[in-house]
């Protein structure tokens, strides 16, 4: 590295004395023109012949130029060569110079009168005195001067010296130019020395400046690092004291050294009352401490991440179930110093898990049939009651409408009412009239309700059903018996009179006719006395059943008591009714009772009237057609007497 810097500061002193030698080229190849013109002048004026002296000066200028072109191609080319390269041309250029200076003085003081040879002796004694420290930077070339140039002017001066004055002044230019010669080499050292010592306190300085600003950088850069590691490490803490989660630094004996705010909070513990205490005797449950030290122990010594769920003990004694992702912690050198445990507090997330699981179990497990759809209506999921009731299964549900338990007996306007609550998102609630995979219809009670988020949007709508075949067939059961003759299946008096008031109110109404039937078996009580009660009930329904077969759907037969039945007949007239009754009779009378005692021959006998828009209520029809049937009974039975009701105009 010595060799090396010695080495640049040689090539840098070199090329400084090469610079310092062809800065001045400009000045010096003007110096030379002008004071050989003006030597050549005054020569020429003298002695000397003026072509001689233009021919030296052609010379002069000639050597000269040559010169200045050699400095000025190093100028615009410094680094083409070397310094001492450029050093010699410029040598040898400098010693043709000199020797045409030298010829010039020869020629001159050896031709010229005695003006002539001090003029001469002054002007190249001058040109020595002016190159010294033009040429000092490189002794070849002032010695190349001198030598040539100043030293045969001197001995030219000598010889053709007459006087004392001429004497000394030959004298006195020899010394000049022999203390010149001596002393180059002692001016170029000082020179070559005192640019290579500011070559040397220039490199100093700057090794000093780069070591000073080397320095700063280093402390800067020193500084910054604290700083980010500073930054860093504050930035760490933050995170580790704002993490919405629980860090935990322990030592390889379990002791704590370090947790963050969000364990204190949890826990009510602060740090600095815990610090460097055994974790493993305050925090796990007491039944799974054991457990956790081990898993602690094993983490350490494998030196791998580990994972695990358990719980821990607060301040208050709560129990606080944790998620744990633990990590050995380890040095620069990697050798394990203690584990770094990342908690998150799981305690809410299962409590609402095994909420849902209990929820699941429970919608799954219950007899109601739960059924989720989109609000496109369309099945999102259902339970095992929606398939026990339905037959259809979960995969044959899903995406399906709920329209595939549609068994189109359910009225519209149910549809329109549940719809239009579900639309206003409020729940809605009624009877459905279903039809299960295998064709079967059943009746079901369902709840709905729009299931919103917490924009109140409707995202889902939940039907929760329970089916209600067995209420509704009870209920129908019931209806039946309410309203039905339990011997003979036909409508009993209750409710053949609750459609009679219905259809006197449509006769008012809509001015359409009406007829009744009042009928009793003849010597009803003949039968019972001769063949037994269990026979005339055969009778009875009988009877029955042979008005079930000629009666349309829209005419109702009924028994009103005893051996006494109705029959009402909407849209028909006198003339209808009286041609129906005739009909029936003769049917009667021509259908015998088949029994256990032989057919027996039944005859009925027929009371006819109808409606008329001024009756108060049925029982003036009953009143009426009691009347005609009395006639009829009066007659010799098994006959039709007709009552009917006085035309009267119907008032609006």
């Amino acid at each position: 590295m010595a060799n090396s810097l010695l080495s640049d500061i040689e090539c840098e002193t070199q090329r400084r004395l090469t610079d310092q030698l062809f800065r001045n080229a400009p000045f010096t190849w003007a110096a030379h023109l002008v004071n050989a013109a003006l030597l050549a002048g005054v020569n020429a004026t003298q002695d000397t012949p003026p072509w001689v002296a233009a021919g030296w000066w052609a010379l002069i200028a000639a050597a000269g130029t040559a010169r200045y072109a050699l400095a000025r191609h190093h100028a615009i080319s410094p680094n083409a060569e070397t310094p001492l390269a450029w050093q010699r041309r410029y040598v040898r250029a400098t010693a043709f110079l000199s020797a045409s200076w030298g010829a010039g003085a020869l020629l001159f003081v050896f031709t010229g009168g005695e003006g002539a040879r001090l003029f001469t002796g002054l002007v190249v004694a001058g040109m020595v005195a002016g190159v010294v420290p033009l040429l000092v930077s490189v002794p070849a070339a002032l010695q190349a001067f001198v030598g040539l140039a100043g030293l045969p002017m001197a001995a030219a001066v000598l010889i053709k010296a007459h006087t004392p004055v001429q004497w000394a002044f030959g004298f006195m230019s020899l010394v000049f130019m022999g203390y010149i010669l001596s002393g180059a080499k002692h001016l170029h050292r000082m020179l070559e020395v005192s640019i290579r010592l500011g070559l040397e306190q220039g490199r100093l300085a700057e090794s000093l400046e780069q070591a000073h600003a080397a320095a700063a950088r280093t402390l800067t850069e020193r500084k910054d690092l604290e700083e980010a590691m500073r930054r860093e490490r504050d930035f760490a803490e933050g995170l580790i004291d704002t993490a919405q989660a629980i860090v935990i630094v322990l030592d390889l004996e379990g002791r704590i050294l370090r947790f963050n705010r969000f364990m204190e909070e949890l826990s009510g513990y602060a740090q600095s009352e815990l610090q460097n205490a055994d974790w493993f005797a305050i925090f796990p449950l007491e039944a799974e401490q054991s457990e956790a030290r081990a898993r602690f122990q094993e983490a350490v010594a494998g030196g791998r991440s580990t994972a695990n769920t358990s719980g821990i003990l607060a301040r208050d004694g709560r129990r606080i179930l944790v998620e744990w992702h633990d990590k050995p912690l380890r040095d620069a050198d990697g050798t394990i110093i203690g584990l770094l445990a990342l908690g998150q507090d799981v305690t809410e997330r299962e409590r609402l898990a095994e909420s849902q699981r209990l929820l699941s179990a429970a919608v799954e497990q219950s007899i109601a049939s739960i059924v989720i759809t989109d609000t496109h209506a369309d099945i999102q999921f259902v339970n095992a009651g929606f398939t026990r009731s339905t037959g259809y299964t979960l995969a044959e549900s899903i995406g399906q409408n709920p329209r595939i338990l549609k068994s189109g007996h359910t009225p519209p306007k149910t549809f329109e009412d549940m719809w239009a609550a579900l639309n206003r998102g409020l729940p809605w609630e009624g009877e459905l009239v279903n039809r299960k995979k295998n064709g079967e219809e059943y009746w079901e009670l369902a709840r709905i309700s729009p299931v919103v988020d917490v924009g109140g949007r409707t995202t889902h709508y939940l039907a929760v059903k329970e089916d209600i075949t067995q209420r509704k067939a009870m209920e129908e059961e019931l209806q039946r018996l309410a309203t039905t003759d339990p011997l003979t299946g036909v409508a009993n008096r209750r409710r053949f009179l609750q459609e009679m008031d219905m259809e006197l109110a449509r006769h008012k109404r809509f001015q359409k006719p009406a007829a009744f039937l009042l009928l009793d078996l003849d010597h009803f009580k003949r039968v019972n006395d001769t063949y037994g009660h269990a026979t005339g009930d055969l009778a009875l329904r009988h009877l029955a059943e042979l008005a079930r077969m000629r009666l349309r759907r829209l005419d109702l037969f009924g028994r009103l008591g005893g051996e006494e039945f109705g029959i009402l007949l909407p849209g028909t007239g006198e003339a209808g009714a009286v041609a129906f009754a005739e009909h029936f009779r003769h049917q009667v009378a021509h259908t015998p009772v088949p029994s256990g005692a032989g057919p027996i021959t039944l005859t009925v006998s027929l009371g006819l009237t109808t409606f008329d828009p001024g009756d108060a209520d049925p029982d003036a029809i009953l009143a009426r057609a009691d009347a005609a049937l009395y006639r009829a009974k009066e007659g010799g039975r098994n006959r039709v007497a007709s009552n009917p009701a006085a035309q009267r105009p119907v008032l609006p």
